[in-house]
This record gives structure tokens, C-alpha cells and sequence, in this order.
């Protein structure tokens, strides 16, 4: 099989981060296939430490390193990182993705392959430990929250458990996708990668041509919870997304809570509805899964309403799923301007 050496461009967003930054950026300078051009894409209220950063680095490595003030929000910092890619793949990790070695060059590889284009996103599979020696050195390293340490460490038996009582209807929405668009090609079970349902923003990437058929959600909002799934789900309208397991990524959380509780608690079960009636997957099947997750995820909160946080959480998860089921209901033309209504219903601001 002919391959081509597949030319990719890096796009990092962060904002107020540095620290993820400066652990994270290194890694990218280190493959042995370099991006194009690396660009971070920054909102931070003082963007000066990432400029600093940048400029140290940019001696040691022939890769351009550009800087781009933006106005803050996950897609909208992903769109204009977007719009200035000029290579046939864009990678998307997030500021706090630790790269292990080898993870570019094999998700790399999956597109190399894909002489037919029919692949329209890769992404690696989840470490579980960080590249070796890199918290242990790095001057800037900083700890995960415990909470973010307690999840990572239950998140295997979790997903199971899940996977097995109450599956993500996501699973449901991609399954139906997936049932429109040919087999995958037999060489990926001999390049150790598999279809998957959608791709975790923090180690994605896609060919550029078919993401800026959809970019990213503005919609959504700052936080914009799902948008990773939202754009799989666009990208599975036409092409396959496959996850490369020989491709290792770590995802080192910054401590920074990304929303408040009533927010991150609505947009849990809102933006689930949304995506969903956004895929046009929304038949019965569907819409029970939904149902079926909402009661989980309130259950959940419940447990877990001892404090103001929590009992924010609570409130947002409760008033969305109360309204989430009419957005898979609404005509196609309809949802985009109907999740706003119900979001600003849910609550009035993320921070």
C-alpha cells in the first residue's frame, strides 16, 4: 500500500493556563513528526507567561510558533485556530494534553493510510499515566485536584458500569450514524486502531477539509461541554473517526473549575439533548436512552448535593431535564434557536 507522509497543523487553546502550557508545549516539540506550524490560540487575561514561553522555545525548534489573541470560549477559540490551518490534518489537544512518545506518529499514521480519504478524524487512546519524568522535572509542574484524581483513577469501573445499566445515548445517536456509512477498511485491526462513537477534545484531530464543513458549535457557549462529540457527530455524516491505540495521550487536568454548579449541572443534560437532536438521531429508542441517562445523572447529583456546589448542580441537572426531551422533538430548523432559549431558561451565566 502506497503511503504519504500526512502534513498536520497544531492548534492549542488556552486561557489563563499557563502552567498546563508550559508542561504541554515541550511534548509537541519533541515528536519525531513535527507539526507544520504550532499555533496557540490565547484568551488569557494576561497572555504575557505564554508569549515568554513561546519565545524561549522558539529557538530550539524549527517549528513556527505562533501566538493568537483571541476573545475566550472553546469553539470560537477552536474556529479561529481553525481558519488559519493551511495543512491537510489539524490536531486539537487541549493546553493540559500530555503528548507520550509516539502518539502523533501514530494517529499520523492512520491518515497516511487512508489513501481514499474516508477517514475524517483519528485520536489517540487515553493514558492513564503522564510521559515518563515529566512531572517529576518540570519546574512548572502542578498536582490535579483530588477530586480530578479520584475520577481518573474510578473512571475505568465507572465507564463499565455505565456502559453496561445505563449506556450514553450518545452510543445510540453514533450507532445510527454509522449504519449510513460503509465498513471501515480491513487494515486498521492490522494498525491496532477501531472505530469509535466520537473523540475526546483533549486528543483529536481531523482532516481539515471535512471539520471546516461544521467547525466547531459557538452555540454552546465558553465551556461548551460536548463539542467534541458535537463536531464527531457532524464529521460522521460522511467520514469515519477512528481512535489509534497505539497513540498514548494523558490528560494532566489543570485545577480550574470551568463552570459554576447550576451551569455545569444543566448543560450536563441539555447539551447531551442538543447534540443528540443536532446528530437527527432522535427516535424512541433514543429519546428513552436519554430519559434513562437524565434519571441516572440526577441520582447521581443527589448523592452528591451535600454542599452549595452540589446542590447547584442538582437544581441545573433538574431544570433541563425537565425541557431537554423538546429539543428532539423540534423541527431540524428549530433546535439551534431553541437550545438558547431553554439554556438561558436553565441558567443565567456559566461563571
Amino acid at each position: 500500500m502506497p503511503v504519504t507522509a500526512t502534513l498536520h497543523t497544531t492548534v492549542i487553546v488556552t486561557r489563563n493556563r499557563p502552567e498546563a502550557l508550559a508542561l504541554a508545549l515541550p511534548l509537541h516539540l519533541r515528536a519525531s513528526r513535527l507539526p507544520a506550524e504550532l499555533l496557540v490560540i490565547d484568551s488569557s487575561d494576561d497572555p504575557s507567561a505564554n508569549q515568554a514561553l513561546m519565545a524561549r522555545l522558539a529557538p530550539t525548534t524549527p517549528v513556527p510558533l505562533i501566538h493568537v489573541p483571541s476573545p475566550p470560549g472553546m469553539t470560537v477559540q477552536r474556529n479561529i485556530g481553525l481558519a488559519r490551518v493551511r495543512t491537510e490534518v489539524v490536531f486539537f489537544p487541549d493546553d493540559d494534553s500530555l503528548l507520550l512518545p509516539g502518539a502523533i506518529e501514530a494517529m499520523l499514521r492512520i491518515y497516511d493510510l487512508d489513501t481514499g480519504g474516508r477517514i475524517g478524524g483519528v485520536c489517540s487512546a487515553e493514558s492513564h499515566a503522564p510521559p515518563p519524568d515529566v512531572l517529576d522535572t518540570a519546574a512548572s509542574a502542578y498536582r490535579m485536584t483530588l477530586a480530578d484524581r479520584l475520577r481518573a483513577r474510578i473512571s475505568q469501573p465507572r465507564r463499565r458500569f455505565e456502559e453496561r445499566y445505563v449506556p450514553d445515548p450518545f452510543h445510540l445517536a453514533a450507532e445510527r450514524l454509522y449504519a449510513r456509512l460503509p465498513p471501515a477498511p480491513d487494515w486498521l485491526a492490522g494498525e491496532e486502531a477501531i472505530t469509535v462513537p466520537w473523540m475526546t477534545g483533549f486528543r483529536m484531530s481531523f482532516r481539515t477539509d471535512v471539520i471546516r464543513q461544521s467547525g466547531f458549535n459557538e452555540a454552546l457557549g465558553r465551556y461548551a461541554l460536548f463539542e467534541d462529540v458535537d463536531a464527531g457527530f457532524q464529521v460522521l455524516r460522511s467520514h469515519l473517526l477512528v481512535g489509534a491505540r497505539k497513540a498514548r495521550i494523558y490528560h494532566h487536568k489543570a485545577p480550574q473549575r470551568r463552570a459554576n454548579g447550576r451551569a455545569l449541572g444543566a448543560m450536563q443534560l441539555l447539551n447531551h439533548a442538543y447534540v443528540i437532536a443536532r446528530s437527527g438521531q432522535t427516535d424512541r429508542a433514543v429519546q428513552r436512552a436519554l430519559r434513562r441517562f437524565e434519571r441516572y445523572k440526577i441520582a447521581q447529583y443527589l448523592a452528591g448535593a451535600r454542599g452549595e456546589f452540589g446542590r447547584d448542580r442538582l437544581a441545573g441537572a433538574r431544570a433541563a431535564a425537565r425541557v431537554g426531551m423538546d429539543l428532539l422533538m423540534a423541527p431540524p430548523d428549530q433546535v439551534d434557536a431553541l437550545y438558547l432559549e431553554l439554556r438561558a431558561a436553565c441558567f443565567a451565566s456559566e461563571d
